[in-house]
């Protein structure tokens, strides 16, 4: 009787084969890279932060009315060493908080500026005056800072920059002249090269830059003693987390030794 040849009814019923799946491999070495990538990414990022911030140890925040109560004690904990406090905008404007801020952060061992936010529609003088009647002589020991931003409609409808940059020479004359103190206008390099320069060129200024990357690329000139890198930098203030506008003073150590 001839033998049957009988096949085993699975393929791999005497021999099992093991297959690689490359695919798969593939796709975890990439995560794996992709995960390297980043944490490399954010220890270089902190690293530039890090060295930045050592070219500038002199920092500070401002504060309005919108960062609610603030422990300036805190602050000064946190590393800052400045604090400027929201006053006026035209002659409407009074941040709420403007007083009870500058009361509490007298014991806080930080230096106190304020300022003001410019009005493209309100005259220097009435402008002036509304400042003098509301904040008085609560002015700190820090130069008083003008902020001239476009706000509103002037954002994509800028107003004349011949009247306005010679009406920020007049606000500026008449607040140094009744404090016997020197202004510092806050803006931005646009504004800056469109509105200031051409008007107000020996004054000092205090730009506004997106960020610590492009503080490092920024080239200041003479005038230039603060720069404002971010506008919600957080601080661990008494262990939590405070998001403040935030700037450093570039100017000389001496210059910041001197300011009473």
């Amino acid at each position: 009787m001839a033998r049957k040849n009988i096949k085993p009814i699975y393929s791999n019923t005497y021999k099992h084969k093991r297959k690689i799946n490359w695919k798969k491999w593939l796709w975890i070495l990439l995560i794996i890279v992709v995960i390297g990538s980043g944490i490399t990414g954010w220890h270089l990022w902190h690293v530039h932060q890090a060295q930045t911030l050592r070219q500038y140890p002199i920092r500070g925040i401002s504060v309005s009315q919108q960062d609610g109560f603030v422990d300036f004690e805190g602050v000064k904990k946190a590393g800052m060493s400045f604090a400027y406090l929201r006053t006026t905008s035209g002659t409407t404007y009074f941040d709420d908080n403007f007083s009870a801020n500058y009361d509490r952060i007298q014991g806080a061992d930080l230096k106190i500026g304020v300022y003001l936010m410019f009005s493209f529609s309100k005259s220097a003088k009435d402008q002036a005056k509304y400042f003098e009647e509301k904040v008085g002589y609560k002015v700190g020991n820090l130069p008083i800072a003008i902020q001239v931003a476009y706000y509103g409609d002037y954002a994509n409808n800028p107003p004349n920059k011949a009247k306005q940059g010679k009406k920020l020479q007049e606000l500026t004359r008449n607040l140094a002249n009744y404090y016997a103190t020197p202004c510092v206008i806050w803006t931005t390099p646009t504004i800056s090269k469109q509105m200031i320069t051409p008007y107000l060129s020996d004054s000092r200024q205090w730009l506004v830059v997106k960020n610590l990357a492009a503080l490092r690329k920024q080239k200041l000139n003479a005038q230039t003693e603060f720069v404002q890198y971010s506008d919600g930098a957080d601080l661990k203030v008494d262990g939590q987390k405070s998001s403040f506008a935030t700037s450093v003073f570039t100017g000389k150590r001496q210059t910041w030794q001197e300011i009473n």
